[in-house]
């Protein structure tokens, strides 16, 4: 038995090899041959084959796929919405940032032009304070000097009147008249 299936399917094999060498013989494409028996077949299976595919496709496959496409713009949709919410927010925080900058640099500015002044003033008053210390010492000095000119001054004549009579008394050896020596300075002063 199994050697007649073998001798039965050999023959239908050459037979169908035969069959497009013939079509070649004649001419013809075999494949445009509708007139061949196989090639009707071959059509009728092919259009089952198509319609079988297409109903796979269409109620399987494809709608899955498009299941996939759709998931898949949805994902990039709600990813750029994400995006662009944490653009908005890191220009927000950028712009708190500036803006907290800005304050901080004034108040700091604020803060030196602050004390900046108050060391003028307290440089002011520093020097207002030795000014003040410096003049009362001048002026204490300036009294001092004028006691001691005046002292000075108020002893010249007795001094005037010892030196006169000292060299009186070396150039003559005698002591000098001490009337005399008076008139005489009273002379000199007046």
């Amino acid at each position: 038995m199994k050697a007649r299936l073998l001798s039965g399917s050999a023959t239908l094999g050459l037979l169908l090899l035969a069959l497009p060498i013939r079509g070649y013989a004649a001419n013809k494409m075999p494949q445009l041959d509708f007139a061949n028996p196989l090639t009707t077949s071959q059509l009728v299976w092919m259009a089952v084959i198509l319609v079988i595919l297409y109903l796979a496709l269409s109620r399987w496959a494809l709608p899955r796929v498009g299941q996939v496409l759709e998931d898949r713009a949805t994902r990039i949709e709600t990813d750029l919405a994400v995006a662009k919410q944490a653009r908005d927010a890191a220009e927000q925080a950028v712009a708190a940032l500036n803006r907290a900058i800005k304050v901080a640099r004034d108040a700091s500015q604020a803060t030196i032009a602050e004390a900046i002044a108050k060391a003028k003033a307290e440089a002011r008053a520093h020097a207002d304070a030795q000014n003040a210390r410096l003049t009362a010492q001048i002026a204490e000095s300036e009294a001092a000097i004028e006691q001691s000119r005046a002292a000075a001054m108020a002893s010249l004549p007795s001094v005037a009147e010892d030196v006169a009579n000292a060299l009186v008394q070396r150039l003559t050896g005698a002591p000098a008249d001490r009337a005399l020596l008076g008139r005489a300075l009273a002379q000199a002063q007046g």
